[in-house]
């Protein structure tokens, strides 16, 4: 006869409170990014907190986005999702063509097109369409440096709701004069707080100045160290699994930019009677 051992406590805990169905659903879209192990939070956070308004700053590629949206649909949602950004590129992620811009545009158009909208503009230019305390969910993934990032938490936190919800990414990133782990130190401070320690480091806060009734067990579990590394033990997981269908998308944008890039030289050197095989 065998017998089995009791859960602990913590990691029951860490199940009720941090792990629902929507932590298991896999993404649709694997576009470069760094990105990639986030995407069974951001669906677990969405269907939890099922916010009328999700506004991201800093979209690029728009896998967090995509993941967002995803679970707004899956969960029948009514959820506004609004991408803002200037698709242009930084010091930090590169520097890139409006390639980018027309990729995620036209992904959105064909999953999503009903709820999103993108806002090709700078955060600051975009902050006088948003009223405060209009946002649920607002995910801040900008310029890296602190003074940047302090900026952009600083303006558009007043737009975030009573009981809303601030995601930062790359909280556990030390180098190449990233600041944001020090705009998080901060936050974290002040406020009911997670992080996520690996995919470059997450952060999760509730900066409105209440606790989402849905997100109190969660918010709770992160003051207790066994509970909060079974959280994160559980969700580091789960990224992992989705590495290997992203390495495979990644490729799959590699291999279609050669592609056109072979396209578009075909084209101008054929434009000047040039006729030469790739």
């Amino acid at each position: 006869m065998t017998s089995t051992s009791a859960p602990h406590p913590a990691a029951t805990r860490a199940c009720t409170v941090a792990l629902s169905r929507a932590s298991f659903m896999t993404p649709r879209w694997y576009p470069p990014t760094a990105w990639v192990q986030h995407a069974p939070f951001a669906y677990f956070i969405t269907e939890a907190l099922r916010p009328a308004s999700y506004v991201e700053l800093g979209s690029h590629y728009g896998y967090s986005f995509m993941a967002v949206c995803q679970a707004v649909e899956a969960f029948g949602l009514a959820t506004r999702c609004t991408a803002i950004d200037t698709w242009q590129g930084d010091e930090h992620a590169g520097f890139y063509e409006s390639r980018v811009h027309d990729a995620v545009r036209d992904e959105l158009a064909k999953r999503y097109p009903t709820f999103t909208t993108m806002l090709r503009m700078t955060f600051d230019e975009a902050l006088p369409k948003f009223a405060d305390g209009s946002i649920d969910l607002l995910h801040i993934d900008g310029r890296h440096f602190y003074d940047d990032a302090r900026h952009d938490y600083a303006t558009w936190q007043p737009k975030v709701a009573e009981a809303g919800i601030v995601m930062i990414h790359d909280t556990r990133v030390f180098e190449r004069e990233f600041g944001v782990h020090r705009l998080w130190a901060e936050i974290a401070e002040r406020y009911p707080s997670f992080e996520f320690h690996h995919g470059h480091g997450l952060g999760v806060a509730a900066v409105g100045g209440e606790v989402p009734t849905a997100l109190k067990g969660f918010f709770e579990a992160a003051r207790d160290p066994a509970a909060a590394s079974d959280i994160r033990a559980c969700y580091e997981r789960l990224g992992a699994c989705l590495e290997p269908e992203a390495k495979v998308g990644r490729q799959a944008f590699k291999t279609g930019w050669r592609a056109d890039a072979k396209r578009r030289a075909r084209d101008v050197l054929a434009k000047v009677g040039i006729d030469k095989a790739f």
